[in-house]
């Protein structure tokens, strides 16, 4: 689609500027590259000059899960809006961001003459030491047509930066242990959840795809079954589960096609004699026990690629990865910045960026055909490589204003991103006796209604049968992976509560 903005080709490079960086138009793209100057460089800014004053509404993306905080605002020039943002003048909305798989963290400086582009090259907390030049980014500009509301916009946008996506060809629906057990789990009680999903999944069409049955943390020896907040690797079944292919087995034969959770770059040293010390990371700063690798080292790549292989080869169909944002950056994914500065990756000539995309095709590409869920990744560079994203941070089975802050503000705003970039996952609609079940349910509906990734997590003896077939009418609309939502008033809430859906208009309250 062609950008209709004459202003786009008004632009400068700010830094660095001893002429390392070069900007070429590219049809409908501005490539940004640095060449190598022989100093490390940590970041690239470009500048594009025009009176801004139009915008009147924006919305801007998070760097990796959201925080419950997305919304149309008002413009602030002393917040950087992160991967891409979406300006409203009152008619028509405008888009300005990078495609996906660039290689840096790339966020946007609004003023009243422009916009600047800000390319993080750090490797690690220090400026990389590039041997060959890289493409920082593509940036990408987008006017909407006359008749395009906001929110259409937006899809078309993400469209435009998202060129390939990697979608599953399958809806993804199920259940997950995590939201009424945190970890409490044992193969008993995941035997009983798998018999609860298939007869959630009665009602689904019989040549759908079967529902998914994810075994979140918990399962494994080295980790929260100890009794500690560890949840690491090395990553082996523990005394109660025994064996984790046998346990794939059976749930595949109570209906379900069996998913399993793991965290790939956090592991117990001392039980891991044959990875080198130069295998871990020089930033170690986030976790409370155990050590995180470096990702660029052949020892950690060898250790991640048998883990993920290894419950492919089990039969796990969905392999759920989680906390590589915060293992490798060292910040908790709750805070604003990619990292702190004065520490670096063994490979110093890749980007962060770089090295995330590398991990994430490792991932990818080890699972042998499994669908990935990446939770706690960025997804603007896992897109095109993974095909499922969490949108947000987790909702709760103790609170539900954490849900309906994480879950509903989540959903809405990434939406735009769903079969984009990739399929989003808002996360679970967690039914105990500490949430309101009704609120819940409202919540499972309106995931049903996207094609997001929709999934629940439900104590023993919470749901009633009107419960029950409530669902199952939500699983029934699941599986058909051909829904589409709207919604209808997300420029004037951060949480909505009124939605499209099949011609008709649903409010909820989610109070």
């Amino acid at each position: 689609m062609a950008v209709k903005m004459n202003f786009t080709d008004n632009f400068k490079v700010l830094f660095p500027v001893d002429g390392s960086v070069s900007v070429e138009k590219i049809s409908d793209s501005y490539r940004i590259t640095l060449t190598p100057s022989g100093v490390p460089v940590r970041e690239v800014r470009v500048k594009w000059f025009f009176d801004t004053s139009f915008m009147k509404k924006i919305l801007a993306d998070s760097w990796g899960v959201a925080k419950g905080d997305l919304g149309w605002k008002a413009p602030d020039f002393n917040k950087k809006a992160e991967w891409y943002f979406l300006a409203f003048d009152g008619e028509k909305t405008t888009g300005y961001g990078v495609k996906t798989g660039c290689r840096s963290f790339c966020s946007w400086q609004l003023s009243e003459d422009g916009v600047t582009l800000v390319c993080d090259t750090r490797s690690g907390g220090e400026g990389v030491e590039l041997k060959a030049p890289l493409v920082c980014a593509e940036a990408v500009f987008y006017e909407s047509k006359s008749d395009e509301t906001p929110y259409e916009a937006s899809k078309s946008f993400c469209k435009i930066m998202c060129e390939k996506p990697n979608l599953p060809k399958r809806p993804i629906y199920g259940f997950n242990t995590w939201y009424y057990t945190y970890g409490n789990i044992t193969r008993e009680s995941v035997m009983g959840d798998a018999r609860l999903c298939a007869r959630l999944a009665g009602m689904v069409d019989k040549n759908a795809p079967r529902p998914l049955m994810v075994i979140d943390d918990g399962w494994n020896k080295n980790g929260i079954y100890t009794g500690t907040k560890y949840n690491g690797g090395p990553f082996a079944p523990n005394d109660n589960f025994k064996d984790m292919k046998s346990v794939a087995e059976d749930i595949s034969a109570l209906g379900c096609d069996p998913g399993i959770w793991i965290r790939p770059l956090l592991v117990l040293d001392e039980l891991l004699p044959d990875i080198p010390g130069e295998c871990y990371s020089e930033n170690q700063d986030f976790p409370t026990k155990g050590k995180v690798l470096d990702p660029t080292t052949e020892g950690a790549k060898d250790y991640i690629r048998t883990l993920v292989s290894g419950m492919a080869d089990c039969g796990y169909k969905l392999i759920k990865h989680d906390f590589t944002c915060p293992d490798l950056m060292g910040n908790d994914f709750i805070k604003p910045n990619v990292t702190r500065d004065g520490w670096h990756l063994k490979d110093r000539t890749k980007t962060n960026a770089e090295v995330l995309m590398d991990l994430y095709t490792l991932i990818q590409d080890a699972a042998k055909g499994a669908h990935i869920i990446g939770c706690n990744v960025y997804n603007h560079l896992a897109a095109g490589i993974h095909d499922i994203v969490r949108s947000g941070c987790d909702t709760s089975g103790k609170d539900w204003n954490v849900t309906k802050k994480y879950g509903i503000n989540c959903l809405v705003y990434r939406l735009c991103q769903n079969k984009n970039f990739l399929i989003t996952d808002a996360d679970c609609a967690a039914f105990t006796d500490k949430v309101p079940t009704e609120l819940n349910l409202r919540f499972a509906e309106l995931i049903s209604f996207t094609d997001s990734a929709f999934f629940i997590s439900a104590a023993s003896g919470i749901l009633t049968t009107k419960d029950e077939e409530r669902l199952m009418e939500m699983y029934r609309r699941a599986s058909l992976f051909n829904n589409e939502m709207t919604p209808v008033d997300w420029m004037d809430t951060e949480i909505p509560t009124e939605f499209i859906y099949d011609g008709k208009l649903y409010k909820y309250d989610w109070n």
